[in-house]
């Protein structure tokens, strides 16, 4: 089983509409409701490959409730902790027309000391029943920046490797604890080396350098275009095809989800990189965030490719 921690859980809520216009009233071609933050994306994903997920996190209130009952109901395990407020919810609309998605997250309410002592004390108590955990996610108001950190250094105890995909002070943070891997974008690797990045040679020599620093291995993702993984002794491109993608919303979260399901079922270096990447790609074929279907996911990642970058480590 592998663990997803999704500290700030929500209703995602994805609309698809024409020709998208402010102050205008706009009748969506499509509308989706789903339990959401990453941790659960991640988890809807790692279901459709096979594995089981647990979700873990904070929720409360009538979302709440509706985020734990869908999972339930699609078959995804849930181990939360509650606390007294509502859980948010955020808004994807996807303008199909001129391909812009525009997004509206709530932050969500801001947690006092109890609940995040609360949840630190959970996570260590279940920790040792999996074979991965993944981190995954903007921490809720009043969570300290550490957090990550701490839940890393509760895994290296267990003996569980963690798979952290966040941002800005988290994942500075979580990344000194020293997680087998991290999935950054350009922007946060440009952050974590504090130098501006403009080439692949760039981005490809920051990602050797940080999986360097930090004894970790890093999917620097980029977009639709694959992404460069580097763990301190080799650097590759990780290559999909191009696709005609609907939206784009959560294949990050697919991406990681590839990624842990194949290093923590022992793949090939080759292999696990490439079923993070066709998993993502695979995502954006559908309206909806961590949706993907199995044969969608086969037909990339046998046409997605690892090609080695050559440069000095």
């Amino acid at each position: 089983m592998i663990l997803c921690v999704n500290p700030n859980a929500a209703i995602d809520k994805t609309v698809l509409v024409n020709s998208f216009e402010l102050g205008q009233i706009h009748r969506p071609e499509a509308v989706r409701a789903l339990p959401g933050g990453k941790g659960c994306n991640v988890a809807r994903a790692l279901k459709t490959l096979g594995e089981t997920p647990v979700v873990t996190g904070w929720v409360g209130g009538s979302a709440g409730k509706f985020i734990e009952d869908g999972l339930h109901e699609e078959g995804i395990q849930t181990d939360f902790v509650h606390f007294p407020f509502e859980s948010r919810t955020c808004l994807s609309v996807i303008d199909n027309t001129n391909q812009v998605i525009t997004e509206i997250y709530e932050k969500g309410e801001t947690l006092l000391a109890e609940h995040v002592t609360a949840m630190r004390e959970h996570f260590r108590a279940i920790i040792p029943r999996f074979a991965a955990v993944t981190l995954s996610g903007s921490l809720p108001p009043g969570v300290p920046f550490t957090f990550y950190a701490d839940l890393i250094r509760f895994a290296h105890e267990a003996g569980v490797p963690v798979f952290l995909d966040s941002s800005k002070d988290a994942l500075k943070y979580g990344v000194e604890a020293k997680p087998f891997l991290i999935k950054p974008n350009e922007a946060e690797v440009s952050v974590l080396v504090g130098r501006e990045l403009t080439t692949q040679a760039d981005f490809a020599e920051a990602a050797a350098e940080i999986a360097r620093r930090y004894d970790t291995i890093v999917a620097l993702s980029l977009g639709a275009n694959g992404a460069i993984v580097a763990d301190g002794e080799q650097v590759v491109h990780v290559q999909n095809p191009k696709v005609a993608a609907k939206s784009a919303v959560g294949s990050g979260d697919c991406t990681l989800a590839g990624l842990a399901y194949g290093f923590t079922h022992h793949f090939a270096w080759k292999d696990a990189l490439i079923y993070g990447i066709a998993a993502g790609t695979a995502n954006t074929l559908q309206v909806g965030a961590g949706q993907f279907t199995r044969s969608d996911f086969e037909d990339i990642r046998a046409q997605t490719q690892v090609i080695p970058l050559t440069m000095r480590l």
